[in-house]
């Protein structure tokens, strides 16, 4: 504890200038990493680490060998240490940097547990967070997954840069030629209202802005630019902490090459996603017993709603209703009706993991998930040709599995199933003692990135249902096949 006091009086003393009422998430620091091998990795993945973030172009890296120096001498608690806000507070400000990099290797018998967190200036606001099990404990490996978590990161900052000093109508911005200033380029002045936090892990995953009004750029130098305010949207007028964003179709900041053919497509984070798709495609109902075969099919069309909620980063719940209706003619056999309505209403409620395995939220992802479904088969009711209104309900399971094709584009497969379902009609028919059920879909389908966040998707699916019965020997089955067109929206 006499150690803990002493480190906060020596940071303290270091302090010479009032910091900033908030620092750059441009800004940024590499705490000193652990790791329970006695630092025989954590060192070498340091110097890999620190080595790219100064020659990054999203991050001015803000070294400070005092500081390092003072928290060397608590490597028995150096944990607990950085993990202290008010530490974290004071290391933020004496170093001038928004963005405080952690970093955290476990060691574990057929790999490491690999930790990064990127935390405010404030000590305690958690800006970006990763974790993944990795087998290969090399070096480069470890470093190389570090780099490229904290180029997502980098997408997720929600400025270019800030305003640092005003006089009139001219202000002065605290990023320069270095960081991809142009002069005579167009720039917007935001101002940031209030941080919005995950509601379950606490996570920085928005800000509430208004935009006080455009600019342009009048001077650029190495690292400084100086601005002047065209238009003002609103009595508000430009002050210090103002958020610089650049106008990409003019000037912007330099792309990574993960960036190079494309805008951002947005960062983890968020609440959640929610679809709206149409369909169109064709259906078909095959009612059969031990001598005759009917069956009656026609397009069909169809809308669903898909609700996800991210608990975690891993685990989700899920609500999905689809709603489909057509008309069918005689395909097969003798028919009484010369058509017949159909209608059909599926309500899925599920919850899931997902497993990311490169760790990456909007990398490779494998969902695996559970939970209750109710599917309804709607025909015009008729005795003599074996329709009728049914209904399977009971537990569902499935897969689904999801990957980025390029930066913009993603596929994904989904199956599931419902285990065992038990069968209802509306008018008695076949009678409830089934002998045999069976439903089952399977989705493909790929999505386009269209703006940050929002997504258009398109996919084909297969849906098919089945129930048996003996004594007499019957049976009645629905299948579809959808072309869906839609799209995500991720709040």
């Amino acid at each position: 504890m006499k150690k803990f006091f002493l480190l906060l009086t020596l940071l303290t003393s270091f302090t010479t200038l009032k910091a900033a009422e908030l620092q750059s998430m441009r800004d940024c620091m590499l705490l000193p990493i652990e790791d329970n091998l006695k630092g025989a990795v954590s060192f070498k993945v340091y110097e890999e680490v620190e080595r790219y973030l100064k020659s990054s172009e999203w991050c001015q890296y803000k070294n400070n060998s005092e500081i390092l120096n003072i928290l060397g001498n608590y490597k028995t608690n150096l944990s607990v240490v950085l993990k202290n806000k008010d530490v974290l507070r004071v290391i933020s400000e004496k170093t001038r940097a928004g963005s405080l990099i952690f970093v955290n290797i476990e060691n574990q018998i057929r790999g490491i547990d690999l930790e990064v967190q990127v935390i405010g200036e404030n000590g305690e606001d958690t800006y970006f967070k990763q974790e993944s099990f990795l087998n290969n404990v090399d070096v480069a490996t470890i470093a190389g997954t570090v780099r490229t978590w904290l180029e997502v990161y980098a997408k997720s900052i929600p400025y270019d840069a800030r305003v640092v000093g005003v006089l009139g109508k001219q202000f002065t911005i605290d990023r320069g030629k270095n960081s991809g200033m142009r002069s005579e380029g167009k720039v917007a002045v935001v101002r940031a209202i209030q941080k919005k936090k995950h509601p379950l892990f606490k996570e920085i995953v928005d800000w509430e802005t208004v935009k006080v009004g455009d600019a342009e750029v009048i001077f650029t130098s190495d690292f400084q630019s100086q601005g002047r305010m065209t238009q003002y949207v609103s009595r508000r007028k430009v002050q210090p902490g103002d958020w610089v964003i650049l106008d990409d179709k003019e000037i912007g900041l330099p792309r990574s090459p993960v960036d190079e053919d494309e805008d951002e497509v947005g960062s983890f984070g968020q609440l959640g996603q929610v679809s709206v798709m149409l369909g169109l495609g064709k259906g078909s109902a095959l009612a059969e017993n031990a001598s005759t075969t009917k069956k009656i099919g026609g397009r069909v069309l169809g809308i669903e709603l898909r609700s996800t909620i991210w608990v975690t980063r891993n685990f989700w719940g899920g609500f999905e209703i689809a709603r489909r209706m057509g008309t069918y003619e005689q395909e097969e056999g003798s028919i009484s009706l010369s058509e017949n309505s159909f209608s059909s209403t599926d309500v899925k409620i599920k919850g899931g993991y997902k497993y990311l395995p490169t760790g990456f939220f909007y990398g490779p992802q494998v969902d695996v998930y559970g939970g209750f479904a109710s599917l309804s088969n709607s025909f015009d009711t008729s005795t003599s040709d074996g329709f009728v209104k049914y209904s399977l309900k009971g537990l569902m399971l499935g897969a689904k599995g999801s990957l980025p094709i390029r930066q913009r584009i993603r596929a994904w497969l989904d199956f599931g199933f419902l285990f065992n379902p038990g069968y209802s009609e509306e008018t008695t028919l076949y009678g409830d003692e089934d002998d045999g059920t069976s439903a089952y879909f399977v989705e493909l389908g790929g999505s386009y990135q269209y703006v940050k966040n929002i997504s258009l998707d398109v996919s084909l699916g297969y849906d098919s249902n089945r129930a048996s019965f003996d004594n007499p020997t019957r049976s009645i089955r629905s299948r579809e096949t959808l072309l869906r067109v839609g799209a995500t929206y991720t709040f």
